[in-house]
């Protein structure tokens, strides 16, 4: 099984010019978009268009259809504070003097692999000023056998949303050493908002529910991924999701 994966990056710094008047001090201000990207061009013998069309989709807002490279040159050139500033490119930031420096940050890259599927990471950071930045991950769970990115209604039967919840609450509970959702509002959890995410992703015999900060803690507990076993939800599994978790677990 062959896999040829090309690593793509882009690094575009500006001086956002005018920013003085903006912030009313004499700090300059910057702006950096930086990405980098595991991008697939084999996989074994399947046609991986509907991958590579899916990634784009997924990681930018603005696609030039089939085309990577065009669509990374896009998003490199509106970066964070172009509404705000006119913007100078410029060769680097300085590192030697006080500034001011907005950012976009950009990674996508392959972290589970069988014969069956694949599962990329999408991993953003964003800086537009305040006390910190923000960073998110969403999962692409790309099954080969089927050509299609695996739908939340892909792989959870309809009609089981409470007991799959219960299971994000008892393994949630059990990474977190307590044994009520009392325990976990303690600690700090949002427990009334506690969901079952659309933001999955299959490894080994588990499944990862993620949830990005703010989502169902305060920032400062970060990401949050919730490992549920396969066997304790299998009854909430359609078969596609079975035979994909199976078959990658053995592989």
């Amino acid at each position: 099984f062959e896999i040829r994966q090309t690593v793509k990056t882009l690094q575009r710094d500006y001086l956002c010019e005018g920013a003085e008047a903006y912030y009313d001090d004499s700090i300059d201000v910057y702006t950096s978009v930086k990405i980098a990207i595991e991008w697939p061009e084999k996989m074994g013998d399947n046609d991986i268009k509907v991958l590579q069309d899916s990634l784009l989709a997924a990681s930018f807002d603005s696609v030039v259809p089939g085309d990577i490279d065009r669509t990374m040159i896009l998003s490199a050139e509106r970066p964070e504070g172009i509404d705000m500033f006119k913007l100078k490119v410029v060769d680097s930031i300085p590192s030697t003097s006080l500034v001011r420096v907005y950012l976009r940050n950009l990674i996508v890259s392959a972290i589970t692999f069988s014969p069956e599927f694949i599962v990329y990471q999408i991993m953003t950071e964003t800086y537009e000023g305040g006390a910190h930045g923000m960073y998110e991950s969403h999962y692409i769970n790309y099954s080969f056998a089927n050509a299609k990115v695996i739908s939340n209604s892909d792989a959870f039967i309809a009609g089981k949303e409470e007991t799959l919840l219960q299971a994000v609450k008892d393994c949630l509970m059990t990474q977190c050493n307590v044994s009520s959702m009392k325990g976990l509002e303690e600690l700090g959890f949002f427990t009334d908002q506690i969901y079952v995410t659309n933001n999955f992703f299959i490894r080994g015999y588990n499944i990862i529910f993620h949830y990005n900060p703010y989502a169902i803690a305060p920032y400062s507990h970060g990401s949050i991924d919730v490992v549920v076993p396969y066997y304790q939800i299998e009854d909430c599994l359609t078969p596609e999701i079975k035979q994909l978790i199976i078959k990658g677990a053995n592989f």
